[in-house]
């Protein structure tokens, strides 16, 4: 049997060889890649390889396991550090449709309503980025993040690296452009977190009891956040961090900043905060992480 990203390939070659040569390819070839694809979507599929996370070319394991302390991947040209997110083991309570919250990956329902209809575009569609992450995931059991926001060196280069004060004051463009180039191999590359992402970051800490749930609804930021380690994730809670969660009411494109410090102001919220921020809004208060997609 196929694995889902041999599957993707196939469909992208399958649009590729019809447009080219029609009577080469018919479109039953799709259709049945896409409803094997949305079978794997039905099932919540995902490989047990979390057990012993993935490392990609050009990274080295230094430190963790991948359930209580973090299994931890260290960039070798700079020294960045990548946290695994073991998504495969995570509970059946997550949302990629905003209805149904019953997927291993995707948002949480941290409060009882959200008064600012934030949320991901649909998940579905072979150029979607989500989605296409979303096959990473059932590939490898999970995603890397950035164990630390991502700070920046005098020579401009863009690091995650523990204890570092964070690039703040960038707005969700400049953010978005910045995720992108981090890392970009024929192997992997960088993007700015998905909501889908942070939530499961969430979730895992609670799983692992790293952190309660009533730390993540509840509690508020600290200046000495920006030294905590939860299971080799630095830094949480120091600073508000752009996602790609964007909002469905109104005209005007808004974006989900996560976490405490998520205000202009630095007001303090819990960590499970989303807020709508205009896109051009830039704050010191607010900065962001990637995560890696893996070939």
């Amino acid at each position: 049997m196929l694995n889902t990203l041999e599957y993707v390939k196939i469909e992208y070659i399958a649009v590729w060889l019809y447009a080219v040569y029609p009577e080469l390819t018919e479109r039953s070839i799709i259709m049945n890649v896409r409803e094997n694809l949305v079978a794997k979507e039905d099932n919540d599929y995902y490989s047990k390889k979390y057990v012993e996370p993935v490392v990609p070319e050009g990274y080295r394991h230094i430190k963790g396991t991948y359930w209580y302390s973090g299994f931890q991947i260290e960039r070798i040209k700079d020294g960045s550090l990548f946290t695994f997110i073991p998504v495969g083991s995570l509970k059946n309570n997550g949302t990629l449709d905003g209805e149904n919250f019953n997927k291993k990956f995707g948002r949480r329902k941290w409060y009882p309503y959200d008064p600012d209809e934030l949320g991901e575009e649909s998940i579905y569609g072979i150029q979607n980025p989500l989605w296409i992450q979303l096959q990473s995931i059932r590939e490898y059991g999970g995603f890397y993040v950035s164990s630390a926001p991502i700070s920046r060196t005098e020579n401009l280069e863009l690091m995650s690296i523990p204890r570092r004060k964070a690039l703040t004051a960038v707005d969700f463009d400049i953010a978005m452009n910045l995720a992108r180039t981090f890392e970009n191999t024929y192997s992997v590359s960088s993007h700015l977190l998905f909501g889908a992402e942070y939530d499961s970051i969430l979730e895992w800490l609670i799983e692992t009891n790293a952190i309660t749930i009533q730390e993540v609804t509840e509690g508020d930021s600290f200046e000495e956040y920006e030294n905590i380690n939860v299971n080799n994730i630095y830094g949480l809670g120091s600073i508000g961090e752009w996602t790609q969660e964007k909002t469905t009411k109104g005209t005007e494109s808004k974006h989900a900043v996560r976490g405490p410090s998520n205000n202009t102001d630095g007001s303090k919220k819990p960590l499970a905060w989303r807020e709508a921020n205009y896109k051009y809004i830039k704050s010191y208060y607010i900065g962001f992480r990637v995560a890696l997609y893996i070939l």
